[in-house]
């Protein structure tokens, strides 16, 4: 079939708006017009989108499944606009990266200098979010590139292992507990935490451990800043169970003391992903490489030909 992108922008203004009227005037058109583009849109597909109602009208199962891939259609194409005009203006790449904070205040600076060292005329967007949310947003298209952590389920993502990371726990000087060299969740479960965003991959691991030992985690407070939990924690408002490399921007501190949690589960990897590799830019590839050569995914040489035009030298490794 040969989708006209006029009428695909119609449907998905219909649906979004779920009234003819009102999705006319939002394209500057009249409702007949809109009408007709829709009917010959069902017509060509052979199957109703829409049913039509008294006040608006309500999508089908076909017209929701015809929605999302259009919204994808219409993502892509706009990605398409952005990286041409990218060019256009002398970035020769553009890559949306979504990070979990533990990869954003750490590894994650150094690698981006080092990408932009070989391929300094890429644009490069980073928004930080839950775990669950990088995922989400590759899922979603919104990202190019994700950085999270192992215990994020990332059904449908192609991930590569990163860095690793384990969590300790932040205690202040003079808390009993800081006069041990190891600890274990049950013997801080009964403590007074200081505890991390609901929805973060640190808070989900806790409460799975605190059940498996028949209690629950006494949370006094919560934050979504792992800075923001050590500050609170140096004025003993209660301990806090962190990344250890989050732990390492407070180790200056006199007041607090970090102290490894050695459980199996409080290892992690830190993962970068991608929703598709096969289908993602020059210059998103390029990135994976730089950032994973002990990883890089077996890819044609046509797609090498492709990141040799992100750069005149190639990739040093």
């Amino acid at each position: 079939m040969r989708y006209d992108l006029v009428s695909l922008s119609l449907f998905v203004a219909v649906a979004e708006e779920q009234n003819l009227t009102r999705a006319a005037r939002r394209k500057h058109l009249a409702v007949s017009a809109v009408s007709k583009r829709i009917a010959e849109l069902e017509q060509q597909i052979g199957t109703p989108l829409m049913l039509r109602l008294p006040r608006g009208i309500e999508l089908t199962p076909a017209g929701h499944s015809l929605l999302f891939h259009a919204r994808q259609v219409f993502r892509n194409l706009d990605q398409m606009e952005e990286e041409l005009s990218d060019y256009v203006a002398g970035v020769r790449g553009h890559i949306r990266i979504f990070t979990i904070s533990a990869a954003l205040m750490h590894y994650l600076p150094r690698a981006i200098s080092q990408f932009l060292t070989h391929y300094p005329h890429t644009d490069i967007d980073i928004e930080e979010h839950t775990g669950i949310g990088v995922v989400q947003g590759l899922l979603q298209g919104d990202a190019d590139v994700g950085f999270f952590s192992s215990w994020t389920p990332a059904s449908g993502i192609e991930v590569w292992p990163w860095q690793h990371d384990q969590l300790s726990v932040l205690v202040w000087q003079g808390h009993p507990l800081a006069e041990c060299s190891s600890l274990q969740l049950a013997d801080c479960i009964d403590e007074k935490i200081i505890g991390p965003h609901r929805e973060s991959a640190v808070s989900h691991i806790l409460d799975r451990e605190a059940r498996k030992l028949g209690k629950a985690l006494n949370i006094g407070l919560r934050v979504s800043s792992f800075v923001s939990m050590a500050e609170l924690v140096a004025q003993r408002l209660g301990i806090a169970i962190l990344p250890v490399n989050e732990i390492a921007q407070t180790r200056n501190n006199d007041a607090v003391k970090c102290i490894p949690l050695i459980e199996p589960w409080a290892k992690r990897e830190l993962y970068v992903g991608v929703k598709s590799y096969a289908l993602a830019s020059p210059s998103v590839k390029a990135f994976i490489e730089n950032v994973t050569p002990s990883k890089r995914p077996n890819v044609e040489e046509e797609d090498q030909t492709f990141e040799a035009s992100l750069n005149d030298s190639s990739l040093k490794r």
